[in-house]
């Protein structure tokens, strides 16, 4: 029997309709991913299948003893709690059978030959046992940790809320409920954590509805995915990856069947133009099969953002920082948030900046971008930078009038005419680029959702032409479709990039070095977020040899001792199959490349379906990742063996 089941469900918020006569099972166990646009619905959704969102039409079943937590995007409550006793208090049956063991315990110190008193503690002791609940408060002190709070004892209501929300995933997984409802759960974490959150998902026993922009998150957790879209509630089997295949096969499938439908109506329409005396009998039923065709619903022509290159040139200098150092504000912790940074940051480089939340990321952006000084050396930028900064909170909306301003308002503060390929458009044309219809731009902000929020800030910014690119968290809040796009404005733009981010799939499409603060210190690694990882570990496993407490990722490390298996496995012997088999890969990976250039081109000259190539490109790069792993592999080994043989 199912957990949760919608049947024949339908909602919609007046003229918009979200989804209609969806009818949708969750099983024990299951993990389903739910995707789609901005404004689409998914959060809704979300909210029906907790019951805390009413359905327009049809209803909402589920288990009378079910278990649900609900993770939403904002954590609202004004707690006097601690953080610990917040987490506690939501681990419900666990919790009271900690204080009726406690309770207990003390009466039975108070009367030691209370047989009544003695058998109720066994009882209690037993169902402890079942319920895991012993080292409850480790438990909870453990995953507080993992998700990078520390200070156990403040209080909740004096937390940002970024931090409430992490309060309050951390209080659902204590609890291990039957069911998890999570809407952008790694918002606001850092790489690390969220490494830590996807494999404690990945050994959950319960069902799972998960809410992502990451995409390595959903590709490695999920087994069905949910794309709302339009008013449309679409299933695919299998994980993101998976879905990836389904959706272009779908989409090359519905353009064959609307060309075949096309040509047979331009048939009838050449017919029905004809003489009376030129047409075949049976007029009547003909015309009126005519009349049927042309009244069909027309497949609408779906929209797609377009960010073009509105960017200026750039000269030789762009961002100089020499021994630039900043002391924490902190009153209580006095040391230094930015020890003795410096960097020349090149014309077109691309830059990731990782580490722990509260490290000094965001820090290091406000001091290239001059919102904030250095309190020891300098940062000097090149004459022609025009930098665009893309904070992680888009102060810029709340400026001015704040939220009561208007979509068009706000861009048009930026410019009301703008240059694009040496031809002037309206603010409202480059809206609609941008996925704001004219219906739309004239809602206040404060009606838009967090993602488009976000893309309109984006909008803003490419205004001004920047040559210099400042992005904190740009992931946070936004679709996969628009973080595609971003990332392939990315990759073609002609400027310096500067990235704050924890989604390690965007970092691995849009930095070729990383920035990990360490202790105050940025340690610099070369190559993207995977290169890091594989470097790091490296790292690490030689320190852990010094230091047996020191952390190590525990994933990266597997799937390091993995290949390393692997290769001595087939050290002794390069057997045929695998000579051939890289053979083959140097033939495959130049014709994967030559794809994948092409699709970048096409994306970026707007030729045919983006979305549809936006889809071919992510499954080009990840096969061109997995073939350079094994023709890395495999010339090691045909190396080792070539070397070994010589020395003999």
């Amino acid at each position: 029997m199912s957990l949760i089941s919608l049947v024949n469900a339908s909602k919609d918020f007046g003229i918009k309709s979200l989804f209609k006569n969806l009818n949708l099972h969750i099983n024990k166990g299951e993990r389903l991913g739910l995707i789609g646009p901005n404004g689409s619905g998914k959060s809704t959704l979300l909210k029906v299948l907790a019951g805390l969102e009413p359905l327009l039409e049809g209803k909402r079943e589920a288990l009378s003893s079910l278990r649900i937590s609900f993770v939403g995007q904002e954590r609202t409550y004004e707690s006097e709690k601690t953080i610990l006793e917040e987490v506690l208090d939501g681990c419900g049956e666990k919790r009271k059978l900690l204080l009726d063991f406690t309770c207990l315990s003390r009466e039975i110190a108070l009367k030691p030959q209370d047989e009544n008193l003695l058998k109720k503690l066994g009882q209690v002791s037993e169902l402890m046992d079942a319920a895991g609940a012993w080292n409850l408060e480790q438990q909870c002190q453990e995953i507080l940790r993992r998700l990078g709070i520390k200070d156990l004892d403040k209080p909740v209501k004096e937390l940002s809320g970024g931090y409430r929300k992490r309060v309050g995933l951390a209080s659902s997984l204590v609890t291990q409920p039957d069911i998890l409802l999570l809407d952008e759960p790694t918002n606001h974490l850092d790489a690390a954590a969220v490494e830590w959150f996807q494999n404690w998902l990945n050994n959950y026993q319960g069902a799972l509805v998960l809410i992502t922009h990451d995409r390595y998150v959903l590709d490695r957790v999920t087994t069905r995915m949910i794309e709302i879209n339009n008013g449309e509630a679409h299933k695919y089997s299998g994980n993101y990856r998976e879905f990836l295949r389904q959706k272009v096969e779908q989409e090359q499938s519905e353009l064959s069947t609307k060309k075949k439908f096309q040509g047979v109506l331009r048939k009838e329409l050449a017919w029905l133009k004809k003489g009376p005396k030129a047409r075949s009998t049976k007029q009547k039923a003909r015309i009126q099969r005519i009349a049927e065709m042309q009244s069909r619903p027309k497949v609408l022509v779906k929209s797609h953002l377009e960010m073009d290159r509105l960017s200026r040139r750039i000269g030789k200098i762009a961002i100089e920082a020499e021994g630039v150092g900043v002391v924490s504000s902190d009153e209580k912790n006095n040391s230094l948030l930015i020890d003795d940074f410096t960097y020349s940051f090149s014309p077109e480089d691309r830059v990731g900046i990782i580490g722990p939340n509260g490290s000094g990321k965001s820090t290091l952006l406000d001091l290239i971008a001059g919102k904030r000084s250095p309190s020891t050396g300098n940062i000097k930028l090149g004459e022609t930078v025009q930098i665009g900064y893309l904070d992680q909170h888009t102060n810029d909306l709340n400026e001015g009038n704040g939220l009561n301003r208007k979509v068009i308002e706000f861009v048009e503060e930026a410019a009301v005419r703008i240059d694009h390929g040496g031809r002037q458009i309206t603010a409202s044309q480059l809206l609609e680029k941008f996925l704001f219809p004219p219906s739309q731009q004239h809602s206040l902000l404060r009606k838009l959702s967090g993602g488009e929020k976000r893309r309109l800030a984006l909008c803003k910014m490419l205004i001004k032409a920047p040559n210099i690119l400042l992005l904190d968290e740009p992931t946070n809040d936004l679709d996969i479709q628009t973080l595609s796009v971003l990332e392939d404005f990315l990759e073609d733009f002609k400027g310096c990039v500067v990235v704050v981010s924890h989604d390690r799939y965007f970092l691995d499409r849009t930095v070729d070095r990383i920035f990990n603060f360490e202790n105050g210190r940025l340690k610099r690694y070369e190559g993207n977020y995977t290169r890091f990882l594989e470097l790091k570990t490296s790292y690490d496993l030689k320190k852990k040899g010094k230091d047996p407490n020191h952390n190590v990722n525990t994933s990266a490390v597997k799937n390091d001792l993995n290949k390393k298996i692997r290769r001595e496995n087939t050290l002794k012997k390069l057997g045929f199959k695998e000579s051939v088999e890289l053979k083959e890969l140097n033939i495959k990976l130049p014709q994967l490349e030559k794809k994948k250039i092409s699709l970048e081109r096409k994306i970026s000259e707007g030729e045919g379906d983006i979305a549809k190539h936006s889809l071919q490109l992510a499954l080009i790069i990840e096969a061109i990742k997995e073939s350079e792993d094994r023709w890395i592999e495999l010339s090691e080994l045909a190396e080792s063996i070539k070397f070994k043989k010589s020395s003999h």
